[in-house]
């Protein structure tokens, strides 16, 4: 009897020990990208009242920006890795919003994370930002966006219109 439930034992083991490794990682993933989307959705509130604007210590305002992604507590990513674009649209009718990840190379899309522009009042704007995450079960990509290093790219997006406000430098 013995022997039968060590055989049995370890026919299972191994595939339930890899079930819950992969529904960690899962929880982990999710868990960082609603983190993310969360800051990205704060970072635009500052954007589109003017409070950034208002708050301009004279430092590159897209490093303050990347800064306020970053925030405080325990983050899963890499501030340092996080790319941002801020740029302003005619209209919410945004045929194209440029890419954070290109399919073809498996890598940062060329150009993505150079783009800047201080918000204005009554305008319509789009903030995306993009970080890669770390993924030790990097087979299980939902995404498509599988980084080199065994990473995938977290990406967010916000469009929003501005507030009415007089204009004010971002630096």
């Amino acid at each position: 009897m013995g022997g039968i439930a060590a055989v049995e034992l370890s026919l299972v083991i191994l595939p339930l020990f890899v079930l819950m490794m992969v529904i960690a990682e899962a929880s982990l993933f999710v868990f960082a990208q609603q983190q993310f989307d969360l800051s990205v959705q704060r970072a635009a509130r500052l954007l589109r009242t003017g409070t950034f604007q208002e708050e301009a210590t004279g430092a590159d305002p897209a490093q303050s920006l990347r800064g306020l992604l970053c925030g405080t507590g325990i983050r899963l990513y890499q501030c340092d890795e996080m790319r941002v674009d801020l740029v302003r649209t005619a209209t919410f009718a945004i045929k194209q919003i440029t890419p954070a990840y290109d399919v073809a190379r498996g890598d940062w899309a060329a150009g993505f994370g150079t783009q800047f522009t201080c918000p204005s009042g009554g305008g319509i704007h789009v903030l995306r930002a993009a970080v890669p995450i770390l993924r030790p079960f990097s087979f299980l990509d939902f995404t498509g966006q599988r980084m080199p290093g065994g990473k995938q790219l977290l990406t967010a997006t916000a469009v929003f219109r501005t507030e009415d406000y007089a204009d004010k430098p971002c630096a």
